[in-house]
């Protein structure tokens, strides 16, 4: 299994990479542009497939889905078949279209996301899309005799948060409405054998909590965190320490934050780094900016103080910005 962190800037792509019976495989969650470039097609382009098992939309964010019509665009181009394309929406309803108005407050990222509803419509009819699959918590794909992705969130709880927003005369504060989209973010448990990856797009606390308080996810109770994606792209508000510090973790342990420079948002927030890094996590970003960059002065400054200089060197040395791939 190889899962690979792309440098979209400020947004998600993860690509997931694994054989089965001997058969190359790949499944893409999130596909965001990077200015004119999109990092997904590219690496999608070197590779020689037939097939993709599933395209899946964390939840509907222009960060998260800018560049997704241009990849279906690519596979129809290509004729490549995709087994599976996967969405939290239908959490709202068969017709949960009614609500993309109040998701984003760009009306371009507006007409993109409907653009790309109607795209995936279009090319289910046609053959490329041979499913579109709700999402949910519960849901679960098998990758390979060891290996399956499973859902945690969003649950009914996240969507009645949603509702509420949403219900409550949007249209009068499109700004609260857009960011409770977030409630809709999937968090999905990547896992192989005794150890898991913690996928969590922009996963709100109040999903940290739930999942804390249920404890109705064995994954979280019995198996041991390999790599935890930083909620949020690092934010503060979205990290719930008692979460992180609840589950069971491997001796060694990565902690990644994706995130660009955006001068409004500032992700990652350096708390959020310097907390994973003190619970023993070797931190990872895609990005130089912002928290990252006060990370990183940190980390200078604490072997400047330390007498573990060969340790911190190393540390340093190998913090950089860009694709983050695991294996």
């Amino acid at each position: 299994m190889k899962i690979t962190f792309k440098d979209v800037g400020q947004g998600d792509s993860i690509i997931l990479e694994w054989e089965k019976a001997g058969i190359k495989k790949i499944g893409i969650i999130d596909c965001n542009k990077k200015g004119k470039l999109n990092p997904v097609l590219e690496h999608l382009k070197i590779l020689d497939i037939e097939e993709i098992d599933f395209i899946i939309l964390s939840h509907p964010h222009a960060d998260h889905f800018s560049g997704m019509i241009d990849l279906l665009n690519y596979a129809e181009s290509k004729s490549i078949k995709i087994k599976k394309f996967a969405h939290t929406l239908f959490l709202l309803g068969k017709d949960f279209y009614k609500y993309l108005n109040w998701v984003e407050i760009d009306t371009a990222a507006l007409e993109d996301l409907q653009k790309l509803v109607q795209r995936t419509e279009d090319l289910k009819k046609s053959g490329i899309i041979l499913k579109v699959s709700p999402i949910i918590e519960g849901w679960r794909e098998d990758l390979a005799t060891d290996i399956y992705l499973k859902c945690l969130s969003p649950g009914q709880d996240e969507a009645t948060v949603y509702m509420e927003i949403v219900n409550g005369e949007p249209e009068k504060n499109r700004k609260a409405a857009s960011s409770g989209a977030n409630y809709l973010s999937t968090l999905f448990c990547l896992v192989k054998n005794d150890n898991y990856f913690l996928l969590t797009s922009d996963s709100e606390l109040l999903t940290f909590e739930r999942l804390l308080k249920e404890k109705s996810h064995e994954e979280l109770l019995e198996k041991s965190l390999y790599i935890g994606q930083m909620p949020h792209h690092g934010a503060s508000k979205n990290y719930h320490k008692p979460f992180w510090d609840h589950v069971i973790k491997t001796d060694e342990r990565h902690a990644i934050a994706s995130a660009g420079e955006n001068a409004k948002y500032k992700h990652p927030h350096f708390e959020v780094l310097n907390n994973f890094y003190n619970d023993g996590y070797k931190i990872h970003c895609t990005s130089p900016y912002h928290g990252s960059k006060e990370f990183l002065d940190h980390l200078i400054e604490l072997r400047r103080l330390s007498n573990q200089l060969d340790s911190f060197s190393t540390l340093i040395d190998s913090y950089t910005a860009g694709d983050k791939v695991f294996q």
